[in-house]
């Protein structure tokens, strides 16, 4: 593969990227640190050349700590008074919007090239890349005609314990995925007994993470899935039995996010790595690995389904924000409820 990035991999391999747990490269005496700390959610074979790209170009030094977006925040509330973490990258911006107050406002130097979406009120968080919210089914279990063509559609009783879906408590994207299934509906009551409908289908099945969901498609294990739509081009194009259906009854379209831990010990640091995150140059390849760029000035990737063929559908982030606690409550309550 002669794409930037996957060339980037070959290189991270054979020089090996610092990881978690290593220490700064800062001497006795220097004024100036000469690393960060990046805690993030995404998958290591795109992420860590773009990481050593990066170190490439500044001669930053790079600890990586990587879990899940939910588990990152967790810890990111637990060292509120002494973080020991600089950036966290990975997850969808609703996340970062509930942990706002440990976030540091910051503009970044590109803040002008970037689409509304990708930017917070007061700068404590930005955009990565676009993710659209999609359904996978695996085409030798699923005829291209039956399979689900809408979030109301995974409630069919015919798909009972045939759904791959993420612990929405665990996954930052399956909770993503849970809110825009409720707001794909006129009103709140009938989004919430969408999700109720919804689990009853999961027949207590529940995946611990994202990317098993790809998986368990992709495997034969589940007919049908839900998930991101990166992740799923990525399994596609490896040549797994995994099909696209992009919901006929809308998407959120939200976008994964970036942002510097409030006090970060690096903070110099973490705000060039923001800036490279989402300079021009990064966001240009970022089509290569099926991400859709947050600048203004850069065209959709090729190949990919246009963004004006997707049915829309508003995000209302302070709703989401404010009703986390109950729809993470009545979620527990139909999984036990079952």
């Amino acid at each position: 593969m002669k794409k930037k990035y996957a060339y980037l991999l070959v290189l991270l391999l054979v020089s090996s990227i610092v990881v978690a747990g290593c220490g700064s490269n800062k001497k006795d005496g220097d004024k100036k640190s000469n690393s960060l700390t990046l805690y993030y959610s995404h998958a290591a074979d795109w992420s860590d050349p773009i990481v050593k790209e990066f170190q490439e170009k500044t001669g930053i030094t790079v600890n990586l700590v990587g879990a899940g977006t939910g588990e990152l925040i967790a810890r990111i509330r637990a060292e509120k008074d002494n973080p020991l973490g600089d950036v966290l990258w990975g997850g969808f911006v609703d996340g970062y919007a509930v942990i706002d107050d440990l976030l540091e406002s910051y503009k970044s130097t590109e803040i002008d090239s970037l689409i509304p979406e990708a930017k917070s009120a007061n700068n404590t968080w930005y955009g990565f890349n676009l993710e659209p919210m999609v359904i996978i089914y695996n085409p030798k279990l699923v005829k291209d005609e039956e399979a689900p063509k809408s979030w109301e559609d995974l409630t069919n009783p015919k798909w009972k314990g045939k759904i791959a879906h993420a612990d929405p408590i665990k996954s930052g994207s399956s909770f993503t995925a849970v809110v825009n299934m409720i707001l794909s509906k006129l009103n709140r009551d009938e989004g919430m007994d969408l999700i109720k409908r919804f689990v009853d289908n999961l027949d207590g099945k529940l995946i611990s993470s994202s990317s098993g969901t790809f998986k368990g498609v992709s495997d034969g294990e589940y007919s049908v899935g839900v998930t991101y739509e990166q992740g799923a081009l990525k399994y596609m194009e490896s040549g797994a039995d995994l099909n696209i259906v992009y919901p006929s009854d809308g998407n959120t379209l939200l976008t994964s996010g970036i942002g510097i831990v409030k006090g970060a010990k690096n903070m110099e640091n973490a705000q060039k790595f923001v800036d490279f995150l989402l300079s021009k140059d990064v966001q240009t390849n970022i089509g290569d690995i099926f991400r859709r760029t947050v600048r203004t000035d850069l065209s959709e990737p090729a190949g990919m389904v246009p963004l004006k063929s997707l049915v829309p559908i508003e995000y209302d982030m302070e709703w989401a924000i404010a009703n986390k606690e109950m729809i993470t409550k009545k979620w527990k309550e139909f999984i036990v409820g079952q």
